[in-house]
């Protein structure tokens, strides 16, 4: 199979460094079909040439790369990101598990990507991340969208309870009113995705909904939530008093 793709960077050398960059380590397996300086020359390329794959700058002059993912309604292409900056916007592309570049650009992972875009079963779960990053760049969000081998979950912020890691596996359990949801993130990722005004950490494996606290057992030191489970709390975190301080701002 070869990989149609185009470049989409306002900086010529870093254009120029991407393509040679393919040609050398996967020119075998990807063919550049368009190198573009802006969103707005990058839109009507990939209505003509329909890529599969789209390396693209994030830090552009005049329309950076999020507002050409907003133009389409639905993105029928991988994308990876490219940033020379390691900032808030990178942050959410790790946590939506999407492919990214920093520059300076080392070619070896250019050609990691390509090998991944080989082995992924179904194009739907790169499009189903799209809409993961879309709603998790949105700082005011109303829900959290988490991928899955399926397609994708999503939990209405009010509606979570509670986050637990589960013995350091790399998971983590999300108690919601409606059901317990499970995903491959840790409890740090998590926190960034949560407002900091309603969730609390009160433990290394555990945050909470301060809301949906109903009392405090400071004999064993946990919370019994309005869902009937018990989170405990670390001793190192809170003592009564800063515990209820907390939970009431």
């Amino acid at each position: 199979m070869i990989i149609k793709a185009i470049i989409v960077d306002d900086d010529l050398k870093s254009r120029e460094l991407i393509h040679s960059f393919c040609k050398i380590y996967s020119d075998d397996k990807i063919q550049i079909l368009d190198l573009c300086s802006s969103v707005d020359t990058a839109i009507i390329s990939i209505e003509t040439n329909k890529p599969d794959l789209v390396f693209l700058d994030i830090d552009m002059p005049e329309k950076n790369g999020f507002e050409l993912v907003n133009h389409f309604s639905t993105i029928p292409f991988e994308i990876v990101f490219v940033t020379g900056h390691a900032n808030q916007f990178t942050k959410a592309i790790e946590i939506s598990a999407l492919n990214y570049l920093m520059k300076p650009i080392n070619p070896l992972n250019i050609k990691s990507i390509v090998e991944r875009f080989e082995n992924k079963i179904e194009l739907a779960n790169s499009i189903n991340r799209i809409e993961v990053l879309k709603n998790n760049l949105n700082g005011d969000k109303k829900s959290i969208v988490f991928p899955n081998n399926d397609g994708f979950k999503v939990a209405l912020v009010s509606d979570i309870i509670s986050c637990e890691t589960e013995n350091g596996n790399g998971k983590c359990k999300i108690e919601t009113i409606k059901e317990t949801i499970v995903v491959t993130k840790s409890l740090k990722e998590m926190l960034q995705l949560l407002p900091e005004t309603v969730f609390l950490k009160v433990s290394g494996s555990a945050i909470i909904n301060k809301k949906m606290v109903e009392f405090y057992n400071s004999k064993n030191f946990s919370l019994k939530m309005n869902n009937g489970c018990t989170v405990k709390v670390s001793e190192k975190f809170y003592n009564k008093t800063e515990l209820m301080d907390a939970i009431s701002n």
